[in-house]
């Protein structure tokens, strides 16, 4: 049996022999100075123009056909510079018996597929084969794409009301069984090439070829297609360009959409694609086509899909009547000069020529068994049915099967491709069933669902329930997604409904001389993504816990500054069931969680202001996802306490570390131009979290009264005769201060927490700062100091695990400031005697 393989390399020698045959032919030169009229002559010695080759051959009839009823003689007869793929009459009979368009022979062709077939197989400008492969500069082997000589008028179909999809943006026509003169994207078909240099240069080996062909092919070194059909004879130079020779008739390629639209395997899929697209009313489509084609047309339309990048670039996100969309696609798939967002020229034209895109499209029979049995099944629970998942909740599953990048995603590649969470996606060739090339990229059919990862995030309770849109929003504002989509992680996340944001005490204005409460909402009719967010201003008294008088509106990067610092503060890395009460969050804050075992009926829950204040909030409901447990608050979201370590050592217990901690110079209220709230922040803390360790007062009264910690009285007296000895002893004080504070927040909790933790001050000798080892774990904590004294935190809960935030504020003034610039979060415990980083420390 004879592969198609060698018929293809039978018929390259039988084509290569006649088109050299020609070009032998066609090069008679002649010898002589004579001058020419261009328009109506060519010199003998350029050869045979592109018309008289194919005429004279007599096996291009159908091509001469086109050529003269589409009225180009005159253009492929005379000097110029084209490029023009044919087929030969034995090619066209095939066609004839089998196409998509349903004619049987030429005379069957309307006038608009006759411009398909010539337009669509010719470039305005002369190439060989090779040279299709760079693009201009010339930049070698980075083009697999160029426009034809296509016109976007040169075909316009007239879409019936049966074809339109069943989404509110075309039930108008449906309704009244309209027809419209609809493009299907304002943008020309381009032309895909598959040549040796390109493809070399791209890495894309002759397995990532053969795959792309559905294993039709067995590529060798130098084959080349176009639009997937064979080049069998290349290069015959006439004297106004280039004439490739095809296997096949070629037709121009749809766009990935219509692919989709038309397969009759991906219907379930394009039902979903096809909700986010939009007949959008073109004034000078409509003058255009009428002028062109003689008539009084009301409208012409083109099809366009709401996407993050749409023609030419920019974001589509409205409606044909101006109204913001609730969801997009990562890119529109049926922008048929569709160009990645990585491209690396600025010219489109350019760089369209550079790649395209992929879209994986499961089957029918996938999308039953994802539904019915897969990972989809938690949307079928939750919804009922695929038309009652809304948009915003199906585009995450679309956007994740949708690729920027065509060269980066064949076989050979396919432990690169990244999926939502920049996690690899994991495909292999085994679940892609076929492969349909399109003018913008290829539809790989694949045999299961890549499903994306944020519907087994933590987030995914946020995304699909309307009640929780508002800390939504802030996630993919601040591309929060991507962080809480890590499968490798393992997330506790609270979520506040938006009835809960409507109680948020700003910590802002723990500053100020008002305490302000924050009311967030969500506004759906917003034309601006940005505006879908609002919140209002208010006065509140936190002793009454009652709103007094409305201060305005938040401006967007206030909301957005403060829902960062909500997520930042409700996600945990970990498991807040394990046993601790105490958790650090991502942002740095702690909350407290007790009663877990009995899940929602009796579990509790604070930030450290409802622990300053006693208050416990109830979890509605846990889900349990993928990569962690989602908490539902619906009372108020936590916040973060207004104690400074400064408030803190106000109780009487720990008045002599205080005296010593506020005559040192550590304390400040303004810290690189940004104000704080308490206006005694520690100076020298970060955006990081710590602990404070505050020996008793009878041990710090019994080191100063055996003359080795100074006092404060001791330095001034010493002050009015020897200055500089009054600042060393006020460095000695001021060092052991800072070797009482030490990185790392660490509680009196129950699981074991063990290692040495660097301090807040320098070991001048070996520039390393000096370290406490810290033993915690069963609700006790001990620390030992340099010089091996062993301190214990006391039991007394009243002096322990007592927890502060130190924020800075993005101006100098506390007064007028509007955001968080910062924050320090501290844990303050009683030790029972002071600790030592040197036994010379007070020489």
């Amino acid at each position: 049996m004879r592969s198609k393989k060698q018929g293809i390399t039978q018929n390259v020698s039988k084509v290569g022999h006649r088109l050299v045959g020609l070009l032998v032919l066609s090069l008679v030169l002649t010898t002589g100075c004579q001058t020419y009229d261009l328009e109506d002559e060519v010199p003998e010695w350029l050869g045979s123009s592109i018309y008289d080759n194919l005429k004279n051959d007599g096996e291009y009839t159908n091509m001469v056909k086109l050529i003269e009823d589409l009225g180009y003689k005159d253009v492929l007869a005379k000097t110029g510079s084209k490029t023009l793929f044919v087929a030969n009459d034995e090619a066209f009979k095939r066609f004839y018996s089998h196409n998509n368009w349903g004619v049987r022979s030429y005379n069957d062709l309307s006038l608009s597929q006759k411009k398909l077939l010539l337009y669509g197989a010719m470039i305005n400008n002369s190439y060989q084969l090779n040279t299709l492969s760079s693009s201009e500069g010339p930049t070698e082997g980075d083009c697999m794409r160029r426009l034809t000589a296509l016109s976007m008028y040169d075909s316009v179909p007239i879409i019936q009301p049966s074809e339109m999809p069943a989404t509110k943006y075309w039930q108008r026509f449906k309704n009244a069984n309209l027809s419209i003169v609809c493009m299907k994207d304002m943008s020309v078909t381009p032309m895909i090439h598959f040549i040796e240099t390109q493809l070399v240069n791209n890495k894309i080996t002759n397995e990532d070829y053969d795959f792309l062909m559905n294993y039709t092919t067995r590529r060798e070194p130098g084959d080349a297609s176009i639009n997937g059909l064979p080049v069998i004879g290349k290069n015959l130079k006439a004297s106004n360009g280039f004439i490739h020779e095809l296997a096949e008739v070629m037709t121009p390629l749809s766009n990935m959409a219509e692919i989709i639209r038309t397969k009759p395997i991906t219907t379930q899929y394009s039902q979903l694609l096809e909700r986010f697209c939009a007949p959008y009313y073109s004034l000078t489509a409509t003058r255009d086509y009428n002028r062109i084609y003689g008539t009084t047309v009301d409208s012409v339309y083109q099809k366009r899909y709401f996407s993050q990048r749409s023609q030419n670039g920019p974001t589509l996100a409205s409606d044909p009547d101006g109204k913001a969309v609730n969801a997009t696609l990562k890119f529109d798939p049926g922008w048929n000069a569709y160009y990645s967002s990585t491209s690396t020229s600025t010219a489109p034209e350019k760089a369209l020529q550079q790649d395209m895109a992929v879209m994986l499209v499961p089957s029918d029979a996938a999308m039953t068994e994802y539904w019915e049995n897969g990972s989809g099944r938690v949307l079928k629970d939750y919804y009922g049915t695929w038309d009652a998942v809304p948009d915003h909740v199906v585009s995450k599953l679309l956007n994740n099967n949708m690729l920027n990048m065509f060269q980066s995603s064949v076989p050979s590649k396919f432990g690169t491709v990244l999926d939502d969470a920049t996690n690899v996606m994991g495909i292999t060739k085994t679940d892609i069933d076929s492969v349909f090339l399109g003018c913008n990229g290829a539809v790989y059919l694949t045999n299961k669902v890549f499903s994306p990862t944020a519907y087994i995030s933590v987030s995914f309770p946020a995304l699909v329930d309307q009640r929780m849109n508002i800390i939504y929003w802030a996630i993919e504002q601040l591309d929060y997604d991507a962080y809480l989509n890590a499968r490798e992680s393992y997330y506790s996340f609270f979520i506040p409904t938006n009835n809960a944001l409507k109680y948020y005490i700003d910590p802002v204005s723990y500053g100020k001389s008002t305490t302000q409460l924050f009311k967030f909402y969500y506004d759906a009719n917003a034309v601006q993504e940005n505006d879908k967010v609002k919140a209002s201003i208010w006065s509140y008294d936190v002793t009454t816990n009652s709103v007094i008088d409305s201060l305005g509106l938040a401006n967007y990067d206030q909301i957005i500054n403060r829902l960062e610092d909500i997520l930042e503060n409700h996600t945990v890395i970990g498991d807040i069931e394990d046993g601790n009460m105490y958790y650090r969050t991502k942002g740095g804050a702690t909350l407290i969680v007790s009663d877990v075992a009995g899940g929602v009926a009796s579990m509790r829950v604070q930030g450290s202001l409802q622990y300053d204040q006693g208050r416990n909030l109830t979890v509605q409901r846990i889900y349990n996802q993928g990569n962690g447990k989602s908490y539902i608050l619906n009372d108020e979201p936590m916040m973060t306490t207004r104690n400074a370590v400064y408030d803190i050592l106000q109780k009487p217990e720990f008045s002599e570390f205080f005296k010593l901690l506020n005559g040192t110079g550590l304390l400040t209220n303004l810290q690189n131009n940004h104000a704080n709230a308490s206006q005694n922040n520690i100076s020298f803390l970060s955006k990081f979290h710590y602990t404070v360790y505050v020996p008793t007062n009878a041990s710090i009264l019994a080191l100063q009264a055996s003359g080795k910690l100074p006092t404060w009285e001791a330095i001034e007296v010493l002050a009015q005769t020897d200055s500089l000895a009054a600042e060393r002893k006020t460095d000695i004080i001021r060092n052991f201060v800072k070797y009482h504070i030490q990185d790392n927040a660490v509680f009196a909790d129950k699981n074991a927490v063990s290692g040495n933790f660097e301090t807040a001050i320098m070991n001048n000798q070996l520039k390393v700062f000096y370290t406490l080892g810290v033993t915690a774990g069963n609700y006790a904590i001990t620390v030992t100091d340099k010089v091996g004294n062993v301190r214990h935190v006391t039991t007394d809960t009243n002096l322990r695990n007592l927890i502060a935030r130190e924020y800075l504020y993005d101006s100098s003034d506390r007064m007028t400031a509007s955001k968080i610039f910062s924050s320090a979060n501290l844990v303050v415990h009683q030790i029972d005697g002071p600790l030592m980083y040197d036994n010379n420390q007070f020489n």
